[in-house]
């Protein structure tokens, strides 16, 4: 509001600034910043309290020139006031920071005046301005350590609020505060209590609001549903704040939201019950134990043990660990070893479990506590070692297989060397022992061998070796021999032996062996020369009317007669393409349903009997006659599988097996592509046989050349598995698809449990690595049956068919035209 200008004292300042240079004097007297503005709203005096304040003088000060003086983020809101003070004419008071003579600035505050002249019109504004730097940086500085404050409250993980004690208003709440009760840091202040939390929450804490108010501290644990609709299980601690006289101001209120301890609380609980449960339904054995001492375990752990609970519980680990085991088990307790590693148990009645230890440390109350499972792995450990046996040694007689004999004899022979001395090598063949195996059947003629093996076994020292090659050969080795002359007495000893009737099935046999002998170094310097000598000189016994023994001679050319004549007529055969296939048809066990064809060679002779491969086979590959061989036979498979296809005959894998002559050729992979080229086959309905041997060199050209023809789409099988080298080791890094198991092993199940147990292993082994098993040389319905219940998938043997010319093959596909998984048709032996 203008001033009135009758009042004398107001016209006397209109005068003033007239001309206000004209009193400077009085001006200047005055200690705080003055200044002067015209009727037009410019600066027309600054006093030298002004110009010494801000280093400027009048002449820079004037007209708008002042307001440079003014910070430039307080200058546009003070240029808005003095235009709506001016416009006004009204009073202006504003708070600004102003540049001083050192260029910083210091907080004003300025109060102008609106003057009025005689006639009323505006003269101008008289306005000072006091320094207020000191009270504002205070002020400053206290709303930046309320906003610290405020800050630090919002980002602790914690709700935190400050309510009055008289009327339990709200004065302060963090940002986490408010928000648990649907609040905001703003619109919560000021509310009561049960305004805040509610009517129910507020009567539920009634009681540990009376104990603050009366200055107690307060703790306590509350569960609520948040804002949000989450229920939240909250920690309260309620802090009273006491005045001189004790009593009660205020109560800081300080929650953790504890939830998420509380769940995990909850969740180790259940999971300590699901982990009893799980313990006690197991069949493996758990033990907790502390520092070596047995704290807890479960009922199989206690069968296992052969004791009671009490009998466990309070022991040391130790006292069930065999002597020699225990530094094992105690170091990896000691390292919190983890993996699973092998041992023994010790039964309370002294008696030993195979066991596989897996530990596992797991903190309890605070505590570090080590469960460890005991798996018995007895089953595992005998089927293991039968395995091992049985990779060394012959199926039926439990001898040495041809294998483990070459690594004893070249050991027997290195160290004949060294010692000067002489060995002996026997080769044992029995006399007309087929015609055992076609009168009696080969159950009676695996009895024979059984006993004959026995006899030769007691008529040795224990230092000899005895290995059973195949069929009715045996070989035996005599290390250390005086003389030349010494097999002799052993060779009496096993011809005596042998002779004795044997009874088998109700009858009484009598075979006799004729023994061929060759001696080292006389006869040879080296184990495979050793004993090609023998075996000449066994057919030099056969030849001399059998049932005697003969040495080893130069003259002994008539064996490698007998052996180019064969070599002979074996390339005329291959010459003239007189071989012939038959194919025995390979069967789900479960259904019947046809799943492959096995592909077999046979010799036909002129005279109409028939050589099998087992007899021209082996001379085939001595004298380099097995690749022409095996191209015709994988040439002739492939083209007769394509004519059934074409004559609309199901379609099915046919399997060829492959000489290890065969599958070393570089080009194998190359040969095959083109054979299925030229016979129009598909890849997928190829299959080859390979015998474990096959697959132990683990070379660049061995994987080439299977990672080739799995490319090319044949699939791969393991044949006759379990009577050469073990392959375990190699199932999982070859491609295989197919593992055959032998007939050895499938001819005595179910009634042998030797046969049984190798034979499910083995089926165990192929089916948890994804391998397809089928078993070879079923011949009876009770096979068939243990076959089915192990969960062997595939069988070929008499009891399906035995093996077709291609003419008949064709008829038994035809049968299976429109209903492939019609039943099996069994055809008989004698057929």
């Amino acid at each position: 509001m203008a001033v009135k200008p009758a009042d004398p004292r107001l016209r006397s300042v209109a005068e003033i600034l007239d001309d206000p240079s004209a009193h400077a004097a009085l001006f200047d007297a005055f200690p705080s910043l003055v200044w002067c503005a015209d009727s037009d709203g410019g600066c027309t005096f600054v006093n030298q309290s002004w110009a010494d304040y801000t280093g400027r003088s009048l002449e820079r000060e004037s007209g708008p020139g002042w307001l440079e003086s003014v910070h430039a983020d307080d200058r546009p809101g003070l240029g808005r006031l003095w235009t709506e003070a001016f416009g006004l004419r009204g009073r202006l008071e504003s708070e600004f920071r102003l540049r001083r003579a050192d260029g910083e600035y210091g907080w004003v505050h300025l109060s102008a005046e609106p003057v009025s002249g005689d006639d009323g019109r505006l003269a101008g504004y008289l306005g000072t301005c006091h320094d207020i730097s000191e009270r504002r940086n205070a002020e400053l500085s206290a709303r930046a350590k309320e906003g610290e404050i405020r800050t630090l409250a919002d980002n602790v993980p914690v709700l935190i609020a400050y309510f009055a004690a008289q009327d339990l208003r709200c004065i302060f709440a963090n940002k986490s505060y408010a928000r648990m009760w649907g609040w905001d840091e703003q619109s919560i202040v000021g509310r009561t209590v049960r305004e805040v939390i509610g009517e129910e929450g507020h009567a539920e804490i009634g009681p540990h609001i009376a104990r603050v108010v009366k200055g107690e501290t307060v703790t306590y644990e509350r569960p609520v549903r948040a804002a949000d609709g989450t229920s939240r299980v909250l920690e309260v601690n309620l802090l009273p704040q006491l005045s001189e006289a004790g009593e009660a101001i205020a109560a800081f209120v300080l929650i953790s939201d504890i939830t998420r301890h509380r769940l995990a609380e909850q969740a180790v609980r259940e999971s300590e019950e699901r982990l009893r449960k799980f313990s006690d339904a197991t069949h493996e054995g758990i033990v907790f134990h502390d520092k070596g001492i047995i704290t807890d375990c479960n009922d199989a752990a206690l069968r296992l043990a052969e004791c009671r609970h009490e009998d466990m519980v309070g022991q040391p680990v130790l006292a069930f660990v065999p002597p020699e085991g225990r530094d094992l088990v105690m170091n990896n307790i000691r390292m919190g070893f983890e993996r699973p590693y092998e041992g023994e148990l010790l039964t309370k009645g002294g008696r030993r479990v195979p066991v596989e230890f897996t530990g596992k440390v797991m903190p309890f109350e605070g505590q570090q506590y080590r469960m460890t499972v005991v798996r018995d792995i007895s089953d595992r450990k005998e089927a293991e070692a039968r395995i091992q046996f049985l990779a060394h040694h012959d199926v039926l007689t439990g001898l040495p297989n041809r294998t483990l004999l070459m690594d004893r004899l070249e050991f027997i022979l290195a160290s004949a060397r060294r010692r000067d001395s002489k060995v002996g090598v026997i080769f044992v063949d029995l006399d007309n022992f087929k015609t055992v195996n076609d009168s009696l059947g080969h159950a009676a003629g695996d009895a024979l061998l059984r006993v004959v093996a026995s006899r030769i076994e007691d008529a040795l020292r224990s230092v000899d070796v005895v290995s059973r090659l195949g069929g009715d050969e045996f070989l035996v080795v005599l290390p250390d021999l005086d003389s030349e002359q010494a097999p002799v007495a052993v060779a009496e000893k096993l011809l005596a032996a042998v002779c004795e009737p044997v009874m088998v099935e109700g009858q009484s046999l009598t075979v006799s062996p004729s023994i061929g002998i060759a001696v080292f170094p006389r006869d040879g310097n080296n184990a495979d020369t050793l004993i090609m000598n023998a075996d000449a000189a066994m057919y030099l016994a056969k030849d001399r009317g059998r049932a005697n023994y003969q040495f080893f001679s130069e003259r002994l050319s008539q064996a490698a007669f007998n052996t180019l004549s064969l070599e002979a007529r074996l390339r005329e055969t291959i010459r003239d393409e007189g071989f012939v296939l038959h194919y025995q048809p390979q069967v789900r066990v479960d259904t019947g349903r046809l799943v492959g064809i096995e592909a077999l060679v046979r010799w036909p002779q002129a005279d109409g009997t028939t050589v099998m491969p087992n007899d021209f086979i082996p001379v085939a590959e001595q004298r380099g006659l097995i690749m022409p061989i095996g191209a015709w036979v994988l040439r002739t498979a492939c083209r007769q599988n394509r004519l059934w296809q074409n004559a609309g005959l199901p379609k099915v894998p046919i399997a060829v097996n492959l000489s290890a002559i065969q599958f070393k050729q570089k080009n194998l992979v190359e040969e095959v592509q083109k054979v299925l080229a030229e016979t129009g086959l598909e890849p997928a309905w190829l299959a080859f046989d390979l015998t474990e041997g096959m697959l132990v060199a683990d070379t660049p050209e061995l994987k080439r050349t299977l990672e080739g023809l799995q490319a090319l789409g044949v699939k791969l099988a393991i044949d006759d598995f379990g009577t050469g080298h073990s392959s375990l080791a190699h199932l999982k890094r070859w491609p295989i698809d197919k593992l055959k198991i032998d007939r050895t092993f499938v001819r005595d199940v179910p009634g042998d449990a030797d046969a049984s147990a190798i034979t499910g292993a083995v089926v165990d082994l192929a089916r948890n690595l994804g391998i397809t098993v089928i078993a070879e040389g079923v011949d009876h319905e009770a096979q068939v049956q243990f076959l089915l219940e192990r969960g062997c998938e595939e069988m070929q043997g008499f009891l399906v068919s035995r093996p077709l010319p291609a003419a008949e093959m064709a008829t038994f596909l035809a049968e299976r035209r429109f209903d492939p998984g019609a039943p099996t048709v069994i055809v008989p032996r004698s057929a």
